[in-house]
Order: structure tokens, then C-alpha cells, then sequence
């Protein structure tokens, strides 16, 4: 009996070891420790809260030395949307290239959005080298979103696309936010 019970206590401990892998409450406890240093996580209660869990990992986000115990956690969110909002959030805050891991992290029925979004700030990225690629087809197929985020640009290499989006920006929010952008860069005037 004793030897049976020998060999299945390794068996039980890996098998422990496996599904903690999986405890997002474990992996909330590591973050909250990496984010907010030796202070003490709250227990398991406190994190079926969603709300406490956007605040821990909205503050992750802002640590950069977190984010990889921030992905691992993401894994483990079982609150689909939550998990969306996380990745959205650092798909802003990290460089195109990380965008797949972030979203690749997310439950395939909760992806396309986040996915979507890393497209639109790829474009975002490659304005500086683009701007005047893009015709306007391809910027007036573009999302409320990106056509907004685009119009706010004050950076004078991308004029082309800011006078496309004044002239047929799909809302007057746009095309108002254009015409300013383009205001704004033609007092700029030339940079020597």
C-alpha cells in the first residue's frame, strides 16, 4: 500500500503542477506581486471581480517588466471580453512586430476585434515610411477608428493622407480633424 501510494503522489504532484499552469488566480497573484511589489496579493475572493482584475492588469500594462506574467495571465482570463480589452490595450503599448503573441493569447471567438486593431495600428506604423502610397481607396476603407487616429497626426510626411481624409474622411469629425492637422502643419512651416 505504501509503495502505491509513493508512486501516486508524484503522479498527483505533476499533475498539481500542470493545472497550475491554468489557475488564473495563481498567475494574478504572481502579477499583483511583480506590479505592486512585496506587498501582500489578495486572496483568491478578490479576483472574481472583473473589475479587480481590469485594475491589476491596466496597471501591468504600465510596466513593462510585467508584461510577460501580463500575457501569461491573459491566457488564463476565462472573461473573453476582459481579455480583449487587455491585448487592445497593449497593442498600443508594444511594437508591431509582438502583436501576434498578444493576440494569439485570446480565446478565437473573442480575436477578430483585437486582430483588427493590430492591423490598423500596423498601418499607423508604417505611415512614416508610406504616407504617400496610400491612395484614397485604400484610406477611405479604413475604419472610423484608424481614419480618426490618422486625422490627429500633426507629422508633415503624412499631409498626403491628412488632405485625402479633409477632403473625404467618412464622418466631419474627420475632415474637420484633417483640416486642422493640415493647418497646424503648414504653420509648422518647413523644418530645415
Amino acid at each position: 500500500m505504501a509503495a502505491e501510494s509513493e508512486k501516486a503522489e508524484p503522479a498527483n504532484a505533476e499533475f498539481a503542477g500542470a493545472e497550475s499552469e491554468h489557475d488564473l488566480p495563481a498567475r494574478l497573484s504572481a502579477l499583483d506581486a511583480a506590479v505592486n511589489g512585496d506587498t501582500a496579493p489578495p486572496g483568491k475572493a478578490s479576483w472574481e471581480d472583473g473589475h479587480a482584475r481590469w485594475e491589476l492588469y491596466r496597471r501591468a500594462a504600465e510596466q513593462p517588466a510585467a508584461h510577460a506574467l501580463l500575457l501569461d495571465a491573459v491566457r488564463a482570463e476565462s472573461d473573453g471580453p476582459l481579455s480583449s480589452a487587455v491585448v487592445v490595450l497593449m497593442l498600443e503599448r508594444t511594437p508591431v512586430a509582438e502583436h501576434g503573441s498578444w493576440t494569439a493569447a485570446l480565446d478565437p471567438e473573442v480575436r477578430e476585434f483585437a486582430e483588427r486593431r493590430s492591423e490598423e495600428l500596423a498601418v499607423l506604423d508604417s505611415l512614416d515610411r508610406h504616407a504617400a502610397g496610400y491612395g484614397a481607396e485604400e484610406v477611405g476603407s479604413w475604419s472610423d477608428w484608424l481614419q480618426l487616429r490618422v486625422a490627429q497626426s500633426r507629422a508633415e510626411g503624412h499631409g498626403h493622407v491628412l488632405e485625402l481624409l479633409a477632403g473625404h474622411g467618412r464622418t466631419k469629425r474627420i475632415r474637420r480633424t484633417a483640416t486642422e492637422s493640415l493647418a497646424e502643419i503648414g504653420k509648422a512651416g518647413p523644418r530645415a
